[in-house]
């Protein structure tokens, strides 16, 4: 087993590298991201008890530290992430912004996100700030940094619902979050997000810049579902005007109607696809975050006129009904 922080920090620079490639697949890609996650969860162990269990919130689930830290072996979904933030910070130093403070809601227990950004920047290129709800992710988390020794690119770490979290200075150049689910349902993305965005400048960077979720049909046969209609355009124009319509920030979505004609073998699904950023998307089936999500309603077939409404607070997601 690796003990110095020498080798760490080699070895995670390794992988970092290998994880910022432009390429959409290579060879050294799922290596990377399968040898950084055996890496933490090797050094910075989990607790057994409790690992699995999700915490509640008034906008959905936080998911577990064992479920957190699962996600990042997830080889597209963490690199296009990691790969969108990177791509961000270079992008703002470029105008000469130096340095550039990311705001990351959610880090989980490794912050993996950012790691490969804080192997390849120096701390006066870039700064953080890290919200996490779970006091175990945080307790990690302070591992990490303490055996890495990254304080330097850290300014603070918040213990705390990311929905309802005060932003003390709205300096900040770049958010991101990635505490999704598919169809956004159960966990509360949008509601970092909204939160967030409601107190930062028009200017800052949020990723992902766009998560679309569309109605679908699909006979389970064909390649991939047939979309039907787009549901939501979450981006950062969407989370404007829903900001200006709730000043009260009790988030409200308008119904969609969709009217949709099934085929004996045809079933309804939400599909979801993410642009982290530009040249970062993902697509059908790419991730955990991209499979269809069945609809909720009477399977009838034929000529059906609907409503889609997606739903805070509560349980995050949409709700289908027949008109």
């Amino acid at each position: 087993m690796l003990k110095s922080k020498e080798e760490l920090r080699a070895l995670l620079l390794q992988f970092s590298k290998a994880i910022i490639r432009p390429e959409s697949f290579h060879e050294e890609l799922a290596p990377a991201i399968m040898g950084c996650s055996d890496l933490l969860t090797t050094h910075f162990a989990l607790r057994e008890e409790g690992a699995r269990t999700h915490i509640k919130t008034a906008y959905g689930n936080a998911i577990g530290t064992f479920w957190a830290a699962r996600c990042t072996r997830e080889v597209l979904r963490t690199q296009r992430f990691s790969r969108a933030l990177y791509t961000a910070i270079a992008n703002a130093l470029s105008r000469h912004k130096k340095p550039v403070h990311v705001l990351y809601a959610g880090t989980g227990p490794y912050a993996t996100l950012a790691l490969p950004a804080m192997m390849l920047f120096t701390p006066d290129e870039v700064q953080f700030t890290f919200l996490e709800i779970n006091p175990e992710s945080i307790e990690v988390l302070n591992q990490v940094i303490d055996t890495l020794e990254l304080h330097a690119y850290v300014q603070e770490i918040h213990q705390c619902d990311a929905t309802q979290w005060q932003v003390p200075n709205p300096a900040i150049d770049i958010v991101i979050s990635e505490t999704m689910y598919k169809a956004l349902k159960a966990e509360p993305q949008v509601a970092i997000m909204l939160n967030l965005a409601s107190q930062l400048p028009a200017d800052t960077v949020f990723l992902p810049e766009e998560i679309t979720v569309s109605l679908s049909k699909w006979n389970n046969k064909d390649s991939e579902p047939e979309k039907l209609a787009e549901l939501i355009r979450f981006n950062k124009a969407f989370m404007q005007s829903v900001i200006h319509n709730c000043p009260d920030k009790n988030w409200v979505f308008h119904k969609k109607p969709v009217q949709v004609n099934l085929l004996e073998d045809e079933q309804l699904y939400y599909t979801t696809d993410i642009r982290v950023s530009e040249g970062n998307d993902l697509t059908w089936n790419e991730s955990s975050l991209n499979l269809p999500e069945k609809v909720k309603i009477a399977d009838t077939k034929g000529i059906r006129n609907l409503h889609c409404q997606y739903h805070l607070p509560g349980t995050p997601g949409f709700q289908t009904t027949e008109v």
